[in-house]
């Protein structure tokens, strides 16, 4: 004698719901699936809106925060830092002096 569910040592399968199908209840669940992820989805975007973080971009950070670069002096060859000036163009150094700030004044910013 072989179990109910068995026909020939091969199990049955379960009968088609029919009354299903006909009120296709199956379209109606898959509806009701798409619309509670899309509604799902739509408070996912409020709440995106809502917070209103905007993330920092390399831009907006160094805008933020000023980084101060030293001012090195440029560098010299060792073996010209004794070597005199060939040509002495200013009778005195305050004649120099006064040269060079008229020069600052003058040039434009």
């Amino acid at each position: 004698m072989s179990p109910d569910f068995m026909t020939f040592g091969v199990p049955t399968r379960p009968s088609t719901p029919v009354y299903d199908l006909l009120e296709n209840s199956y379209q109606e669940r898959w509806i009701r699936g798409v619309r509670d992820a899309e509604q799902a989805q739509r408070e996912q975007d409020k709440q995106a809106k809502r917070s209103n973080n905007i993330q920092d971009t390399r831009t907006s950070l160094m805008r933020k925060k000023v980084v101060k670069v030293e001012q090195s002096k440029l560098w010299h060859m060792p073996k010209w830092g004794k070597v005199r000036p060939f040509l002495n163009t200013f009778p005195s150094e305050k004649e120099k002096v006064r040269a060079m700030s008229r020069h600052h004044q003058q040039r434009t910013a």
